[in-house]
Parts: structure tokens; C-alpha cells; sequence
């Protein structure tokens, strides 16, 4: 069975970097799907940041059609702030494609914005701030759905390591639900209904 590794939550949050400490060594050879790294390393002819934010998104979403169609495992990462990402998940599932979700989050969305500056900083892409945080709720809510239409779901809390994180708080499999820490990050909790707003 092909197996779809979806890695999603808000910008600034370390999914490029979850990928290559977690997926990459345990699924060598596995495509991975990088809009942003597609964007650095093939769309600097293009000047304008949205026509090449949006050249990415195209790219990444063909990506994702073929591998569907061939029935070929892949990982991907994406900011999951539209909800067509929560439709990757039913479209692959219908495929016949196992879903695993790493969800990641923070609770202090003003601490993925500093992040991004820092990655900035560092000559990686940037996100205008505006956009960071009117796509964190957005990313939460479609989280909320996605978690319980994956095969797994992996909730993990993107803290600083100082903070002892990255760390996983949760893992769904269908139906059960394994709780890692006592005390779950407010994030957590809103995704998994647990809390509103």
C-alpha cells in the first residue's frame, strides 16, 4: 500500500527540518515534495514573490497529482491553511494511499514569526507577517479535520529544544487516541476538540 507522509502546520514551525530528522532517514529514496525549496532552487526568474509563491504551489500540486496516480509513496510539507490540503488527504485515502500526518503547531503564533526572520536572516524564505498569522487559525481548523481522516496522526509541538521539543503530545490510529504528555499545549487541544476557538 502506498503511503502518503504529510507534513502540516503553520510557517515557521520546522516541517522542512522534522522531515529530514525524522522521515528522510527512516524512508530513503522517498520523494519529497518542497514548494519552498522548488521556489529557491527553480523559480528565481522570477521576480515577483507571489507569481513564484503561486508557480510553487502549481508545481507541488502536479507533484502530488502524478505521485497519486502512479501509486507511488511520497512525503510532503505544507503551511495547511486551505483546505484543498485537507482534500489531498481524502483524494489519497480514496487512492488507495495510506495517510500519516505529522501535525505540528505551536501555541505563540508571534514565535513562528520570529522564527521565519530568523530563517530570513539565515537566506531562507520569507512569509509577510500578516500572512503568518491570519494562516496559523486557518491551519488549526483544518487541522481539526485532518487528524481524524489520516490513518495516523502524529501531534507534534514544534517548541524550541531549549523546551525540550520538538516533542510528540499525540498519535490517533482510527478510533484511538494515545496521549504522551500530562500537560498539552493549547494548540493540541483545540485540534483535537478539546478546547474551542
Amino acid at each position: 500500500m502506498p503511503v502518503l507522509h504529510l507534513i502540516a502546520g503553520p510557517h515557521g514551525v520546522g516541517k522542512t527540518a522534522l522531515y529530514h530528522y525524522l522521515v528522510a532517514p527512516r524512508y530513503p529514496g522517498l520523494p519529497f515534495i518542497d514548494a519552498q525549496a522548488h521556489s529557491a532552487s527553480q523559480l528565481q526568474h522570477l521576480d515577483d514573490p507571489q507569481a513564484r509563491a503561486a508557480a510553487a504551489r502549481e508545481w507541488a500540486d502536479a507533484q502530488w497529482q502524478a505521485l497519486l496516480r502512479q501509486q507511488a509513496s511520497f512525503a510532503t510539507e505544507t503551511a495547511f491553511s486551505h483546505p484543498s490540503r485537507v482534500a489531498l488527504i481524502a483524494q489519497a485515502r480514496t487512492l488507495g494511499f495510506e495517510v500519516v500526518l505529522y501535525a505540528m503547531a505551536l501555541d505563540e503564533p508571534r514565535k513562528l514569526l520570529q522564527r521565519v526572520n530568523q530563517r530570513v536572516r539565515e537566506g531562507g524564505h520569507g512569509v509577510p507577517s500578516h500572512k503568518l498569522l491570519s494562516r496559523y487559525a486557518r491551519s488549526l481548523d483544518n487541522l481539526r479535520h485532518a487528524v481524524f481522516m489520516a490513518d495516523v496522526a502524529l501531534l507534534i509541538d514544534g517548541c524550541d529544544a531549549h523546551e525540550g521539543g520538538p516533542r510528540l503530545v499525540a498519535t490517533l490510529m482510527g478510533s484511538q487516541m494515545q496521549l504522551h504528555t500530562v500537560q498539552r499545549p493549547r494548540w493540541v487541544e483545540r485540534v483535537l476538540g478539546f478546547a474551542e476557538g
